[in-house]
């Protein structure tokens, strides 16, 4: 989310002043002039800009503008005139006119941006307003009006990227993705752009050090989510370039590659990430995911070893790292990491069956064949159980219930502890599921907010 600032622009007793013609121009092609009708009207612009009251202000410009219009007509060719006449827009708020309006002077004129208090400061003037009357109507719970003052600012000044930034967030949290990564993309092209104009070098380091970044990230995870994964493996390798021991960074580059078909090139970034001990479980995590989809099972077991040491909790990995051992033959060190999860996911028959095909590899068949006949005996199993982690804190479980002996229409409890990475808890909720006929699954997902995010879970049925 890009924080939200209004901005203020001083240009008091800002004043056009004449470029005189000195050489023969064309038709098309003309300098200002500050003619008798365009004296008149810039004095009564400069005396509508002083004005404190919103009321009289807004008199004072329409004013000027009837005053505007007399120059226009008195001499057409004239760029001043357009200058002008986007600057009495600008002070009616009416952006789109005066972007019209300037559009014209530069096209009369075009070294009219780049004049000292030429149509780009009065541009950067008007940008300011519309971006704070976005500002407005955001406060006033108007997203679809903030939207168009971003659009309208951004089309009258181009070289600032915070109209991008909010236009990005707006536009995601509105639900058009596209128009999000459109944004984004702007974003990133003001702040690489040489010809960009931020205030000061104070601001230049914000957009460099915090507005990039935050933009690329949010570029690469939308291109992700609407299958143009492809598209976002560039950004990853900009990010990285910038901050190359970030290993979060590698992970999520690293699924994008085995998303993109690119899969030795992930499988060797994983290498990576399992080589280094200071990574994020999430990181660990998805590594193992792309290594037991890739059948590497001893690398995705080091990955979910990692996960589990770090978030012991984390009913997930378990239930990943004990099925990566059992696929490899090693019980014995898969049994403890299958008692663990079964304490966690009680009622799951695949962990039961597991744990089960274990003990008997382990020549305690007796114990197999109880684990066996308890699960068969189960009265409804919970099945495909997965956690969402919320990086600003919290996280969602969702699963399965099937019935397999109660009657239809009957209804279950389930009450979920969730623990920090830690493995701390952090507190309960309970999950009510209504059961249908036997063999029907029943989908359920239980959300939990904390300050921190939830990095395991377990559950327990409530008589």
């Amino acid at each position: 989310m890009f924080l939200r600032t209004r901005i203020m622009l001083s240009i008091t007793g800002l004043m056009f002043f004449a470029v005189q013609a000195n050489a023969q121009d064309t038709p098309e092609q003309r300098t200002p002039d500050m003619t008798r009708y365009l004296v008149v009207a810039a004095g009564r612009l400069q005396e509508a800009q002083s004005q404190e009251d919103d009321e009289a202000r807004l008199t004072e410009y329409q004013a000027a503008l009837d005053l505007v219009y007399e120059a226009i007509e008195d001499d057409p060719g004239n760029p001043a005139v357009y200058y002008h006449l986007g600057w009495a827009h600008r002070g009616l708020h009416n952006f789109a006119a005066a972007d019209s309006a300037f559009d014209k002077a530069e096209e009369i004129y075009p070294e009219y941006f780049d004049e000292e208090f030429g149509t780009a400061t009065m541009r950067e003037a008007a940008w300011i307003d519309a971006y704070n009357d976005a500002l407005g109507r955001a406060d006033a719970g108007d997203s679809e009006g903030a939207v168009d003052f971003f659009r309208l600012a951004n089309g009258l000044y181009e070289l600032r990227p915070e109209a991008f930034l909010m236009l990005g967030t707006y536009l995601y949290n509105l639900g058009d993705i596209e128009g999000s990564i459109e944004a984004w993309a702007g974003a990133i092209r003001v702040i690489d752009s040489p010809d960009s104009r931020p205030q000061d070098e104070e601001a230049r380091a914000m957009w460099e050090e915090e507005h990039w970044g935050m933009a690329q990230s949010n570029l690469a995870s939308l291109l992700g989510s609407v299958g143009r994964i492809e598209e976002s493996i560039p950004i990853y390798e900009a990010l990285l370039e910038r901050d190359p021991d970030n290993t979060q960074l590698r992970s999520q580059m690293a699924s994008a590659m085995a998303q993109a078909g690119q899969g030795d090139d992930a499988l060797s970034i994983y290498d990576e990430i399992l080589a280094s001990e200071d990574g994020n479980p999430l990181d660990y995590f998805n590594a193992g995911i792309t290594l037991y989809q890739a059948a590497s099972y001893d690398k995705a077991a080091t990955a979910f070893e990692k996960v589990v040491a770090r978030a012991p909790m984390y009913r997930d990995a378990l239930a990943n790292l004990a099925q990566a051992l059992a696929l490899t033959d090693r019980f014995e060190e898969q049994l403890p990491y299958s008692e663990k999860l079964l304490e966690l996911d009680p009622r799951n028959d695949i962990v039961l069956q597991m744990h089960a095909i274990a003990l008997v590899q382990l020549g305690r068949e007796q114990e197999g064949t109880e684990f066996l006949m308890n699960m068969q005996g189960l009265d409804f199993i919970v099945e495909s159980l997965q956690l969402q982690p919320l990086q600003g804190g919290g996280g969602r479980v969702s699963g399965l219930v099937v019935n397999k002996t109660l009657e239809p229409g009957s209804s279950i409890t389930l009450r979920f502890t969730f623990y920090d990475t830690e493995g701390n808890s952090l507190g309960t909720a309970d999950q009510d599921v209504s059961l249908s006929d036997p063999d029907v699954a029943m989908e359920f997902t239980v959300a939990y907010d904390a300050d921190t995010m939830v990095l395991g879970y377990g559950y327990e049925v409530v008589e």
